[in-house]
């Protein structure tokens, strides 16, 4: 008797009550509590990362429009500056005033009013010019000492580039005793040098309260703010500060996000700063904090009503079993009377009153009546069997094929003797064969014993030839699948041939295939009967007495490999028929012969 030791028996020596316990808390109460627990910290990180990205977005997205008003104006200061006929009327020396007013009206009064149109976050155009012969007026202005004494002045003339971006402080240009932030794109003009006579400047003035009004709509889920090449916050501007305004609660962790806004000369530095309250994350996580609990809640209540309903139902029925059987040793044979169930437990129950009744039974004088009718009819089935061993015993013809072979050697029957050979070496190769596969090598010398045989009852109108490469002859390929092929050529092809009967068998690798042919000389197939053919290869039920030898060759081929099988059938009526297959070539791992090339002369 086989003994249980190690952990199986301390498995065994488990109450089943505490084997349900044990299955419960580590199998359902902690994995639901892990399980959901890492879920819970998978979510949160999630939904931070999430707010995260919006918040980012939103940062991004500000900085476009943001720049989109940047670029905006650099491009407008850009079509000013190469107006040829602006650049010529500013460095012109007007005769006098009146002189001057003619030209503005008739060229300078409304060439700005396109541009204003066209970038509605403009608020200002200003030529100035160091031309004393101009007057000021609507868009151009002489470059006096007021304007050099402005802060845009001094910042556009100390910076090597053409193009500066500046936030400064400086007289309402509307009304002069009061001071206002300006957001200027400042140019110098000097695309033409002929007509660099005079100094002048482009001032392009983009609208501040817009600017803000970027910076207004991501609140109050964030706060912007603009800062320059030096780093000082330039927006929001002081008019949008000392506004009504909503900003994120300070008390909780702050998140900072950063975005330069351009890489081009006149805003390098810049960039855009948002801070967000990190408590904004807090209500979307505590919504997923209540679903994942009250999930794992739902997940350990079920599990733990229906292992307590099942372990009850259990327990009961193995305890009145247990006592029942531990009445049977006393002889007590009584039977178990209440409802057992349809599961394992109810079959052990109602086994249990089968083995009682049946024990009362045998108890009686038929009991042994009973065994002697199982002794006989175990002798008659072992008799049966012995019987049937003999009958498929194959020494019988393998002794009678000896006694052939030992009689043709006396009387000198060579070719008889070689036939009989090749019959017993094929009889016992194929009762003998227990791999499923073989080398083509060894597949080709099992189809050439019966190649042989074959010409034996053809005489001199058959021939034969095998032709293998090397590589070929070492490929591994499924037992018995060239010989049907061959057996059908002799059978369908040159069976009724009446002149020279020939078959080639051919065989060949080609990169990781391994092609095989088998060709006949017959009568051909006619081309309805090899469609015919054709679709029976997959036919699973109907006309299951035909082309069965071609089919089960095709169908292992399938199981072995595959979709990778293609089996050719090209015939033509009273010209032969010629059979090709191919399928992946499986190498031997050691040489095992020599390439095949041999006729049946």
């Amino acid at each position: 008797m086989r003994r249980t030791g190690g952990w199986l028996k301390f498995v065994n020596d488990i109450p089943l009550t505490w084997k349900f316990i044990l299955i419960y808390l580590l199998c359902i109460f902690v994995p639901i509590l892990t399980i959901n627990a890492l879920f819970f910290q998978q979510v949160s990180q999630n939904v931070q990362t999430r707010e995260k990205n919006n918040l980012q977005m939103t940062l991004n997205r500000a900085s476009v429009k943001v720049m989109d008003y940047i670029v905006g104006g650099v491009t407008l200061s850009h079509s000013v500056a190469t107006d040829r006929s602006l650049n010529e009327m500013m460095d012109r020396d007007f005769a006098d005033i009146v002189d001057y007013y003619d030209t503005y009206n008739g060229l300078l009064r409304e060439k700005m009013k396109p541009f204003l149109s066209a970038y509605p976050y403009v608020e200002r155009i200003s030529v100035f010019t160091a031309n004393e012969t101009i007057a000021n007026g609507g868009n151009y202005f002489r470059l006096d000492d007021a304007a050099m004494n402005s802060p845009w002045y001094g910042k556009a003339t100390d910076s090597p580039l053409s193009v500066n971006l500046m936030v400064y402080k400086d007289k309402d240009m509307q009304n002069t005793r009061s001071t206002r932030e300006y957001f200027s794109i400042v140019r110098k003009l000097n695309e033409y040098p002929v007509y660099g006579h005079y100094a002048k400047y482009l001032k392009i003035d983009i609208n501040i309260g817009m600017v803000d009004e970027i910076l207004r709509q991501e609140l109050p889920d964030m706060n912007l703010t603009i800062a320059d090449g030096s780093g000082a916050v330039v927006f929001p501007s002081a008019s949008f500060l000392s506004g009504p305004t909503s900003s994120t609660s300070s008390d909780g962790d702050r998140l900072k996000f950063g975005n330069p806004l351009g890489t081009a000369s006149y805003i390098q530095g810049w960039s855009m700063v948002g801070v967000a309250d990190s408590s904004l994350f807090q209500a979307s996580t505590k919504d997923s904090e209540r679903f994942i609990w009250l999930l794992a809640a739902v997940s350990i209540l079920v599990p733990t009503s229906l292992i307590f309903i099942i372990l009850r139902s259990y327990n009961f029925r193995i305890k009145r079993l247990s006592r029942h059987m531990d009445k049977a040793k006393d002889e007590k044979f009584d039977l178990i009377l209440f409802p057992e169930g349809k599961d394992e437990i109810g079959g052990l129950i109602r086994s249990y009153n089968r083995m009682t009744a049946r024990i009362e039974s045998l108890i009686n004088d038929v009991y042994k009546l009973e065994i002697q009718q199982k002794d006989m009819l175990l002798e008659r089935v072992r008799a049966e069997m012995k019987l049937l061993q003999s009958q498929m015993n194959p020494h019988f013809l393998f002794n009678t094929l000896n006694a052939l072979l030992v009689v043709s050697v006396k009387n000198g029957y060579t070719e008889v003797t070689d036939i009989i050979k090749s019959l017993s070496l094929l009889l016992r190769r194929m009762l003998s064969w227990s791999d499923d596969v073989v080398t083509l090598k060894d597949e080709l010398h099992f189809t050439e014993m019966y190649l042989k045989i074959e010409k034996f009852r053809f005489t001199d109108r058959f021939d034969y030839s095998l032709n293998v490469s090397d590589e070929a002859a070492k490929c591994f390929v499924p037992k018995m699948c060239i010989q049907p092929l061959v057996e059908n050529a002799c059978k369908h092809g040159l069976q009724s041939v009446k002149g020279q009967r020939n078959i080639r068998v051919e065989a060949a690798r080609a990169d990781a295939y391994l092609w095989i042919t088998v060709e006949d000389n017959g009568k051909g197939i006619e081309p309805e009967r090899l469609d015919e053919i054709r679709d029976q290869l997959n036919d699973d039920g109907l006309n299951a007495d035909e082309n069965i030898g071609l089919r089960n060759v095709y169908r292992r081929l399938k199981l072995h490999y595959g979709d990778r099988v293609d089996l050719f059938i090209e015939s033509e009526p009273n010209k032969g028929t010629r059979t090709r297959m191919r399928f992946p070539a499986m190498a031997v791992s050691a040489d095992q012969g020599s390439p095949i090339n041999r006729t049946g002369g």
